[in-house]
């Protein structure tokens, strides 16, 4: 009947039950209708969004990074800005650059985030040359797992992305202001988005990393002239306030699937939708 008419798998079931009764009739009405390849290419079928799954948790501060390069007007001899995000805080990086090589990137993560916030296990990055080359595969032999999107899925990339657009926006509005270069704005600018509350955290990437308010003076941190009962005192609070920031950063996570979305293997041929 299919094969002739290609009805829709609930037009066979109907049509079949008129005249005779089958357990599991639907199941291979279904089966049909999806193993007919002219079905397949004609008919219009809905699109459900599939969960995504992500990348390994992190747990404690630049465990996990997001790196990227964007293209800035030349300063001099500054043309790039090298952009790293941190996948637990949020906190963020950025590094006027001469060029967007390798050797740069390199240089800032041994020079700049591990001496600072310590041994970093994975970069994640796009497929950029300057994060495909040798300098980067021997920068993985210390221990530095390399994460290349694919192009396929630039949603990858997205929250740095996000964050050099960020970036720029308000290195523009800092410039209007003071009429500066970039370059000497960009303190300026990365201070304002680190003590800036984020929408999905509700607290600053500052509070994120060092469980005090970005904007706190004195009198609210409760450190005058303090003893060391007072001193014992702040610092569990301030521990008790970085255990708990660091579980919303991880909330935010989206841990990857333990589950198959599909049941296609690799090497099996599918049918692809030509928009």
């Amino acid at each position: 009947i299919h094969q002739n008419y290609h009805w829709g798998s609930k037009a066979l079931v109907d049509h079949f039950l008129k005249t005779f009764g089958c357990l599991g009739i639907y199941v291979v009405a279904n089966q049909i209708t999806r193993d007919c390849l002219i079905c397949q290419k004609v008919n219009r079928k809905q699109m459900k969004n599939t969960p995504t799954g992500r990348i390994d948790l992190a747990i404690r501060p630049f465990q996990n990074i997001q790196i990227d390069f964007t293209e800035m007007p030349p300063v001099q001899r500054w043309k790039y800005l090298l952009v790293i995000v941190d996948h637990l805080t949020h906190w963020v990086e950025a590094f006027p650059t001469v060029n967007a090589i390798a050797q740069t990137v390199s240089k800032v993560i041994l020079e700049q985030i591990i001496p600072h916030f310590g041994m970093v296990h994975r970069i994640d990055s796009d497929r950029g040359t300057h994060f495909t080359s040798q300098v980067l595969q021997q920068l993985a032999q210390v221990g530095i797992e390399w994460k290349l999107h694919t192009t396929w899925h630039p949603q990858s990339s997205g929250r740095v992305e996000r964050i050099n657009q960020t970036i720029k926006n308000m290195l523009t509005k800092l410039m209007l202001e003071t009429k500066w270069t970039w370059v000497k704005c960009l303190p300026l600018a990365l201070l304002r988005i680190r003590t800036e509350p984020k929408a999905d955290l509700s607290y600053s990437l500052y509070e994120m990393m060092f469980g005090l308010p970005g904007m706190a003076n004195q009198h609210e941190i409760n450190a005058r002239e303090c003893g060391n009962n007072n001193v014992q005192q702040y610092v569990q609070i301030i521990a008790n306030n970085l255990q708990q920031l660091r579980e919303k950063g991880l909330i935010v996570q989206t841990p990857p699937l333990d589950f198959k979305l599909h049941h296609i293997e690799p090497g099996e041929w599918v049918l692809i939708k030509s928009w």
